[in-house]
């Protein structure tokens, strides 16, 4: 069809009836104001929005407007309509309010738009336009205006610096405490920059080069000391936590960075080094202590782990077991790692390796604090997230209390011998290395949470795993992975992994004790820089043997 008949066949199609079809399916109302008559029409749909039947009278909006319109948009309308109707645009006009409904009593927002025609002296006449609901749209953008705020309220009440980069290792949000340190006057003036931007070109390589192997990797480090050269003031050091940044598609946006000003420790114990004479009749004293504390840690620690076995119902029954390992090497006298291996119900079987921030018996005694809650809440063992989430619960209102900034990574395994199914939940700990019986390695995809101890109402999150019979698993703090050598080199989960599949351990206790002469080789030394802990499970599902005849 040419452009001339379709301009003479569009009115036929484009009618009333066809309009009133379109607007209903757009469930949008249409008004007409005739200004100089005073008089107002409405459609059906404004007449629902207003809570109104056809045969009701409707109150005028735009000369009425207290009679429907919220008390708090009134002079916002008002000021907007007469502003548009003493205008000469030729753009429309769009004011968005809150509704009275006359029947339920309740707000609804609407965007009112309209457009007017004017006669020679440009007055308007007649205002035309329709009612828009947009109650949905308007309550979405509230909520998530809430979050944010309640977001913002957090972090910017949280003494440690606290920051967002995206993939480029640039700032996209920080609290007003990394401003602060940083030298900037609001958080805002950091977002685009980099740390180029700040510290001299050694120390913004090392940031960049750890960041891109937290995005490249996943495996977040915790803990760690940066001795930060600014380009234009003193030198200090900082302890720094930093891991992935995921959106809600688990789509990599960048990293996440926690900062600790850690300059007048290391200061002091600088400081210290000029005391040395001082310094050494005290440490005589103290590593008696600490010899006094190893040995009540170690005292406290199970020599080995006994097995947990389980007979099935079944015809002919089988015999279900949780086989265990684990080895435990303080760096110093004390150490701020722990573990616990605890019975749940008839069938179930808990195990948690925790790793405190720092070293030493500051470190050891929030340990030895966690293996107690940990006795505390065993009754929560089969549901690992909210056995995480009280434990974190009771360890944050003790350090509140206390008036005393520290934090623990965890991770916290149920093996349900009755399924099959092992139960993990990690807070801010590496994820285990799982070995199958044919002895691939893997390290199961866990949901990030927050680390236990900074904040009371963190959330963590299950995943499940069915194992065959002769799968191992292994627990570890970051001792292992973080092992470096004399080139500052770190060992790595993935490394320890190649090393494990080579080995093909057939008992757990092999597992264990590979991973840790994996970690010598690769340093070179028996003697680690950072505490260790490994604790390893093997899950086995074995036939009951017959009873020969002699043995009945």
């Amino acid at each position: 069809m040419d452009s001339e008949g379709y301009r003479k066949t569009a009115p036929d199609v484009f009618n009333w009836d066809t309009v009133q079809l379109a607007l209903k399916a757009a469930e949008e109302g249409v008004y007409c104001w005739e200004i100089d008559k005073e008089v107002i029409h409405y459609t059906d749909r404004c007449l629902t929005m207003m809570g109104l039947h056809h045969h009701e009278v409707a109150p005028n909006i735009f000369t009425n407007p207290e009679q429907t319109i919220h008390p708090e948009d009134l002079s916002f309308f008002r000021h907007e309509l007469q502003r548009y109707l003493n205008g000469h645009t030729h753009l429309p006009m769009r004011i968005e309010i809150r509704l009275l409904s006359q029947t339920s009593r309740a707000w609804r927002w609407i965007r009112v738009n309209g457009l007017a025609d004017r006669d020679e002296h440009h007055r308007p006449t007649r205002l035309v336009g329709v009612w828009v609901d947009i109650s949905r749209r308007k309550t979405s953008d509230q909520r998530a205006q809430e979050e944010r705020d309640l977001f913002r309220t957090l972090i910017e009440h949280i003494p440690d610096n606290i920051y967002f980069k995206n993939r480029e290792s640039r700032f996209v949000m920080a609290n007003s405490a990394t401003a602060r340190k940083l030298g900037v006057s609001t958080p805002s003036d950091l977002i685009g920059m980099k740390d180029e931007h700040f510290f001299g070109k050694e120390m913004s390589d090392i940031s960049r080069r750890e960041e891109l192997e937290i995005m490249e990797t996943g495996r977040p480090f915790s803990s760690r000391i940066h001795h930060e050269v600014w380009k234009d003031k003193e030198e200090t050091w900082s302890q720094i936590t930093k891991f992935p940044w995921y959106d809600r598609e688990g789509h990599l946006k960048g990293i996440v960075g926690i900062s600790s000003d850690v300059t007048k420790l290391v200061q002091a114990e600088q400081k210290a080094q000029m005391a040395a004479d001082i310094l050494d009749r005290r440490n005589q004293a103290l590593e008696k202590e600490v010899d006094l504390a190893r040995e009540i840690q170690l005292s406290l620690l199970p020599y080995s782990i006994p097995s947990r076995v389980w007979q099935t119902p079944d015809t002919p029954p089988r015999l279900r077991s949780a086989n265990f390992h684990h080895i435990f090497a303080p760096s110093e006298g004390v150490a701020g790692d722990c573990f616990e291996v605890f019975s749940v119900g008839d069938t179930g079987v808990g195990a948690m390796i925790c790793d405190v921030m720092g070293h030493g018996i500051r470190a050891a005694l929030i340990a030895s604090m966690l293996r107690g809650l940990m006795e505390q809440l065993s009754g929560l063992g089969s549901d690992p997230a909210q056995f995480l989430a009280s434990l974190n619960r009771q360890l944050t209102r003790i350090l509140v209390r206390a008036n005393v900034t520290m934090f623990a990574s965890a991770m916290y395994a149920y093996m349900d011998l009755s399924t099959g199914t092992l139960t993990l939940s990690s807070a801010g700990h590496p994820a285990p290395i799982l070995l199958s019986p044919e002895g691939k390695a893997t390290m199961p995809a866990l949901p990030r949470s927050m680390a236990l101890g900074l904040l009371e109402t963190t959330l963590y999150h299950n995943t499940e795993l069915h194992l065959e019979s002769g799968s191992k698993l292994m627990l570890y703090t970051d001792g292992l992975t973080e092992a470096a050598n004399k080139e500052g080199d770190e060992l790595g989960a993935g490394r320890v992994m190649d090393e494990l599949e080579q080995l093909a351990p057939q008992d757990i206790k092999t597992m264990i004790l590979g991973a840790l002469k994996c970690a010598g080789h690769f340093t070179g030394c028996s003697q680690l820089s950072d505490d260790i802990c490994l604790l390893g499970m093997e899950y086995r599902d074995d036939p009951i043997p017959e009873e020969t005849p002699a043995e009945a």
